[in-house]
């Protein structure tokens, strides 16, 4: 399973059509955006074999609603879905809350030339 396809199963369960990779432009109040970058890991024949991938998945939501259990709803979706356990960043604002998550996975096999 590729790291997209990893975040989008571990989350989607909780925000049905609202889990987008890197921006999202719709209407709905509560969704999820992520974004990754990818450190090649165990070199062999001059290339990587396994991909680490530093993981930031950003959950906005109107000010006003509890976050608490959201937090620890989608902590517990990564992790069970392969990430390690996020660190979780409060960047929320006037304009309404944002929590970033920020976890790995890592992806092995064939990696080279793929994320």
């Amino acid at each position: 399973m590729n790291t997209d396809e990893a975040i989008m199963s571990a989350l989607s369960p909780l925000f049905p059509g609202a889990v987008w990779p890197n921006n999202y432009t719709g209407k709905q109040l509560e969704y999820i955006v992520y974004n990754y970058s990818t450190i090649g890991q165990v070199y062999a024949d001059g290339k990587p074999h396994i991909g680490k991938h530093l993981v930031q998945v950003h959950w906005f939501l109107p000010n006003g609603k509890n976050p608490s259990p959201g937090k620890l709803d989608i902590s517990k979706a990564l992790f069970d879905g392969g990430f390690s356990w996020p660190n979780i960043e409060n960047a929320s604002d006037k304009n309404g809350q944002h929590y970033v998550f920020e976890c790995e996975y890592i992806n092995g096999g064939a990696f080279y030339g793929h994320t």
